[in-house]
């Protein structure tokens, strides 16, 4: 589990986060697993980013400026933001086959006793799935952001 502490806003008004995901052909399943894991660091990271410059979490994929094919071969991923405000956001990569893992990160913001703090966390699915394990976007107290059952973290 990622937490990053946010004691004041930022006074950065042009920070974005451009990154570009190759398209691959005829990848193994490892290697496309292990691209979708790299695609889901990656956005919970740059939005992580954004929040700290803008104090929401970005709607889109188009807002974090990630060059990324939302439909690849292999997976779907997509990008939820929670709330009125964007203060949490749900990132899924579903895998388009049986022999894939499926992926699934939380990215919320949360009142501590320090302050305001950003609890991040991914999860795939233990076994193949074309279903994206369901996340909690409500952080446990002392415990942050947990995997459900079926699931791991990823690092």
């Amino acid at each position: 589990m990622w937490k990053i502490f946010i004691f004041s806003p930022l006074l950065l008004t042009g920070c974005q986060l451009s990154i570009s995901i190759p398209e691959l052909e005829e990848m193994s399943p490892f290697e496309s697993s292990n691209q979708a894991s790299f695609v889901m660091q990656t956005m919970t990271a740059g939005q992580q980013a954004y929040y700290e410059v803008n104090g929401q979490f970005a709607s889109s994929l188009d807002s974090l400026s990630v060059d990324l094919n939302v439909e690849t071969g292999e997976y779907s991923y997509q990008l939820v933001t929670v709330g009125d405000s964007a203060q949490t956001v749900v990132m899924t990569a579903a895998a388009k086959t049986g022999e894939l893992p499926s992926y699934a990160g939380v990215v919320t913001v949360g009142q501590t006793e320090g302050g305001v703090m950003a609890f991040a966390n991914i999860c795939k699915t233990d076994e193949p799935s074309t279903v994206p394990p369901p996340l909690s976007t409500t952080p446990i107290p002392g415990e942050g952001l947990q995997c459900p059952p079926g699931s791991s973290p990823v690092h």
